[in-house]
C-alpha cells in the first residue's frame, strides 16, 4: 500500500504540473493572441491613415488642377480678348510678307555698307546694287511700290527729309542717325526699283531668269525657311571638380537645322562635339588630360540686321580620355554674332559665346561645374 500510494502521490503531483504547464500555455496563446490583434488593428489604423492621408494629397492635386485650369481660362481669356481687340487693326493693316522681307534686305544691306564708312550716296549704292537687285527683282511691284510707301511713311514719322531735320537739330548727324539710315534705305530701293524696270529708256537690269514671285520672303534673313548651319571655333574653359579648377583649351564643332520663324527669330537644333586638353600640374610632373563633351544644342536666335544674339540650352555628355564612361550634364549658353551678307545661299557670321555646364555627379565621377568662353565662326545655309 505503502507503494501505491507513493505513486498515487507522484500521479497527482505530475498531473497538477501538468496543468499548470497547460495553463500556461493557454495564458501564453492568449497573449498572442491579444497581441495579434492589437497588431492587426494597429495595421488597420496605419492603412486608415494612409488612405486619409492619400485623400488629401490627391484633393490637393485636384485642387492645384483646378487652379491652374482657372489660371490656363484666365490667360486663354484674355488672349482671346487681345486678339478681339486687335482683330479690326489686323484686318485694317494685315502684314505683306513680302513687303517685310524686302524691307529687311535692305536695311541689312545698308547696315553692312554703313559699318563700312559710307561716304558718296551714289557710289555707296553702287556698291549692293547687285543684292539689292537680286531682292528687287525677285518682288512683285505691288510689294516693291508697297516697301517703298512704308519708308516714305518712316521717313515723314522720324521728321524728314533728312536734311531739314538735319538743319533743324543743330547740324548733329547723331540726332538724325535713324532718320538717315532710312532716307538711304529708300534711296537704295528707289534706284533699285528704276535699274530693275529699265525707265528712262535704259535696259531692265533684273536677269532674265530671276522672275517675281509673290511668295518672295526675302534673301538675306532665314525667315520663313530651312536652313543648314555648320559652325566652329576654339574655346577656353575652367574645369571644376573635387576642390580644384582646371585652365584648359580647345575646341568644337556642330551642325544645326535651322527654321526661320519671321525675319527677326530662328530656332535652330543639332549636334555638337567638341575637346579641350587641361592644364594639370603636380610637385612632380606636369600632365594635359584630354576630356570631350558630345551635346544636343537648342538654340534661339534673334536677328537684329547685321547682328544676332541667341541663348541655348543643350544637354550633354561628357567623358575623358583617361575614363571613357559617360557622365550625363546640361549646358546654358549665349552669344553675340555679326554676319555679312549671303554668297551663293551662304551667309557667314561671326561671333563670341559663354556658355556654363554643370555634369551631373554620378558613381563613375563627381560633379562637375565648366566655364567655357571663345570665338564662333559659322555659316547659314539656305538650301
Amino acid at each position: 500500500m505503502g507503494t501505491v500510494s507513493a505513486l498515487a502521490w507522484g500521479t497527482a503531483v505530475a498531473a497538477r504540473r501538468a496543468a499548470r504547464v497547460v495553463a500556461a500555455l493557454l495564458a501564453a496563446h492568449v497573449s498572442a493572441a491579444r497581441l495579434a490583434a492589437h497588431v492587426i488593428a494597429a495595421r488597420r489604423a496605419a492603412h486608415v491613415i494612409a488612405a486619409r492621408l492619400a485623400a488629401h494629397v490627391i484633393a490637393a492635386r485636384l485642387a492645384a488642377h483646378v487652379i491652374a485650369a482657372r489660371l490656363a481660362a484666365h490667360v486663354i481669356a484674355a488672349l482671346l480678348a487681345t486678339s478681339l481687340v486687335a482683330a479690326p487693326v489686323a484686318e485694317a493693316a494685315p502684314r505683306d510678307l513680302a513687303v517685310a522681307g524686302l524691307l529687311a534686305d535692305l536695311e541689312k544691306m545698308v547696315e553692312v555698307q554703313q559699318s563700312l564708312g559710307w561716304t558718296i550716296d551714289r557710289y555707296e549704292l553702287d556698291e549692293i546694287m547687285s543684292p539689292a537687285l537680286m531682292s528687287v527683282c525677285s518682288a512683285t511691284a505691288e510689294a516693291r511700290a508697297a516697301a517703298l510707301a512704308a519708308l516714305d511713311r518712316r521717313i515723314v514719322e522720324l521728321g524728314g527729309p533728312v536734311e531739314e531735320a538735319f538743319r533743324r537739330r543743330g547740324g548733329d548727324l547723331d540726332e538724325v542717325a535713324d532718320l538717315l539710315f532710312a532716307t538711304r534705305v529708300r534711296a537704295l530701293l528707289a534706284e533699285a526699283m528704276r535699274r530693275a524696270s529699265g525707265a528712262g529708256g535704259a535696259p531692265a537690269e533684273c536677269p532674265f531668269w530671276l522672275r517675281p514671285s509673290p511668295a518672295f520672303r526675302g534673301r538675306e534673313t532665314d525667315a520663313y525657311r530651312t536652313t543648314l548651319n555648320l559652325e566652329g571655333g576654339g574655346i577656353a574653359v575652367l574645369e571644376g571638380a573635387g576642390g580644384r579648377v582646371l585652365p584648359g583649351a580647345g575646341g568644337s564643332a556642330r551642325l544645326l537645322l535651322g527654321r526661320g520663324i519671321d525675319e527677326r527669330w530662328t530656332f535652330l537644333a543639332g549636334g555638337e562635339f567638341g575637346g579641350t586638353a587641361q592644364l594639370e600640374q603636380t610637385e612632380t610632373k606636369t600632365r594635359f588630360p584630354i576630356s570631350f563633351v558630345a551635346a544636343l544644342p537648342m538654340v534661339l536666335r534673334y536677328h537684329a540686321r547685321t547682328w544676332h544674339y541667341e541663348g541655348e540650352l543643350a544637354s550633354l555628355a561628357y567623358f575623358t580620355q583617361d575614363d571613357l564612361r559617360v557622365s550625363p550634364g546640361l549646358r546654358a549658353g549665349a552669344l553675340v554674332g555679326v554676319s555679312s551678307l549671303r554668297m551663293r545661299g551662304i551667309m557667314p557670321w561671326a561671333g563670341l559665346g559663354i556658355a556654363v555646364e554643370h555634369v551631373i555627379e554620378t558613381h563613375r565621377r563627381p560633379a562637375q561645374w565648366n566655364l567655357k568662353g571663345g570665338a564662333r565662326v559659322g555659316f547659314d545655309w539656305d538650301f
